[in-house]
């Protein structure tokens, strides 16, 4: 765990969050001991203000997103981001964050505590093949514009960095795919992604759901 990352999780109140080393899940356990116990104490964490799927937003079932042969990070960019990983075996995980630069030491942290969540993403999963993100061309305002600008700038030096193939994609293509309708509002998105058999947190989240989907019947 790097340096930037022990602050952030410091000034959230976590002081003994260990990187994991497990071999694996052990006593018929869904994870290893390291990941259930770094979760419990830092997903439901108030002040880092970083969800996951647990306990919130459960692993979706099986049928609900069919399995890929890559793992795939989904992203919807803002000031709360949504995001949801499918892993090879299956799985499929999935939340909203925000990282509030007051509370990650400034502006130029929130970036850098940005790229700290992919790598941790990356490792926690055994490695991502294939990002896709919400290509958005039109925001709320100035600012909303800025913050996305910042995040898909390290998302794209990240990927690059590592290899990985960035896709952006049009927002009404994920909201066509999804629901059925490419001008569906943000509670049309919500019950599309419940219907997938997961308790979405906010519209961040259920459009990070509908970005894997589409994801996966590319890479499929």
């Amino acid at each position: 765990m790097s340096d930037l990352f022990a602050t952030i999780l410091g000034q959230a109140g976590v002081t003994d969050y260990k990187p994991c080393y497990c071999v694996g899940p052990q006593d018929g356990q869904p994870y290893c001991p390291c990941r259930m116990r770094n979760e419990k104490r830092v997903v439901m964490n108030d002040e880092l203000n970083l969800h996951t799927s647990a306990p919130s937003a459960p692993i979706a079932r099986a049928r609900a997103f069919p399995a890929c042969n890559l793992t795939i990070l989904a992203l919807d960019l803002g000031t709360t981001t949504g995001w949801a990983v499918a892993t090879r075996d299956g799985r499929h995980r999935s939340g909203s964050f925000r990282l509030d630069p007051k509370k990650v030491g400034g502006n130029g942290r929130r970036w850098l505590a940005f790229r700290e969540w992919l790598t941790a993403t990356a490792r926690e999963v055994g490695g991502i093949q294939a990002v896709y993100h919400e290509d958005v061309k039109n925001h709320a305002g100035v600012i909303a514009a800025h913050i996305y600008g910042g995040y898909l700038a390290m998302l794209e030096a990240w990927c690059a960095s590592n290899n990985i193939p960035l896709h952006g994609v049009g927002v009404g293509t994920v909201k066509k795919h999804f629901t059925g309708n490419g001008r569906a509002s943000k509670d049309e998105m919500i019950i599309a992604a419940r219907r997938h058999g997961v308790a979405v947190e906010d519209d961040n989240h259920a459009d990070a759901l509908g970005i894997l989907s589409y994801a996966i019947t590319q890479e499929q």
